[in-house]
């Protein structure tokens, strides 16, 4: 692995790891595909995507905790039904029109784009509503659909979870971070130690862009906890459109 290579793909590497974890995801959505366009074989680059996600998260959960952004007792609900949805969305996969699916959810994901921007200047109150039964039981089923609709598609858990928080939940956009960044290094873990398992790693990489990582995240993530609401809402509003266009340029067959 040359020098030039290492020296790009930390570059890359720390920019994605501090947009996403502003919003307290991992960026595993761009990881992989980065990881192969700069030339690294697709099991290397699958494994080294999972880790990095792990390491974006968890990093970005340590700053939102030493910030009293994570309510663990809330997140805890959520990690069930996404655990148990993941799984069964792997193993439906090979059965789901996945062009449908995708189509629908770029859909979904300009629809609700628009109303975080729209929200923008709401106030959210910074603490979640009680957690009731039947409040619990909604998480659940959410959280379940959430891992189905990810594995199905390959599109991280965090990008649904975090306006269902802001919107539904009326949870501040900074505690909706934490959450979400919290939920997403949880998953992370599990699919990390499966990958790792069969050996597809390359550790001298791996090394160097978990460095670029850390800071990335930390970066990203101290900017969550400094920035507006509005700001939040917004810039997560545009990573979405990001995202929903990819995928209808994916099924145009534009890219």
């Amino acid at each position: 692995m040359s020098t030039s290579f290492l020296i790009i793909a930390f570059v890359t590497i720390l920019v994605i790891s501090g947009v996403f974890s502003m919003f307290g995801k991992g960026g595993g959505s761009l990881y992989t595909p980065v990881l192969v366009m700069l030339g690294m074989a697709l099991q290397p680059a699958i494994s080294t995507a999972l880790f990095l996600n792990l390491v974006t998260a968890l990093t970005a959960t340590i700053v939102f905790q030493r910030n009293k952004l994570v309510d663990y007792r809330f997140c805890l609900v959520f990690l069930p039904g996404t655990i148990v949805g993941s799984f069964l969305g792997a193993v439906l996969s090979s059965m789901a029109p996945k062009n449908l699916l995708l189509g629908l959810f770029s859909v979904f994901l300009y629809a609700v784009g628009l109303i975080m921007v729209f929200s923008a200047k709401e106030k959210a109150g910074q603490t979640v509503k009680k957690l009731s039964t039947s409040m619990i039981v909604l998480i659940t089923v959410f959280s379940f659909g959430v891992g189905v609709i990810s594995s199905l598609i390959g599109v991280g858990g965090g990008l649904i979870i975090f306006p269902f928080l802001v919107l539904y939940m009326k949870y501040g956009a900074q505690m909706a971070a934490g959450a979400n960044s919290l939920i997403v290094t949880v998953s992370s873990l599990v699919g990390t130690v499966g990958h790792f398992a069969l050996g597809h790693v390359d550790y001298r990489f791996l090394a160097a862009a978990t460095v670029a990582c850390i800071i990335g995240s930390a970066a990203g993530s101290h900017v969550t906890v400094k920035a507006s609401p509005g700001f939040v809402k917004i810039a997560f509003a545009c990573i979405m459109w990001f995202f929903a266009t990819q995928i209808a340029l994916k099924l145009a067959g534009a890219i």
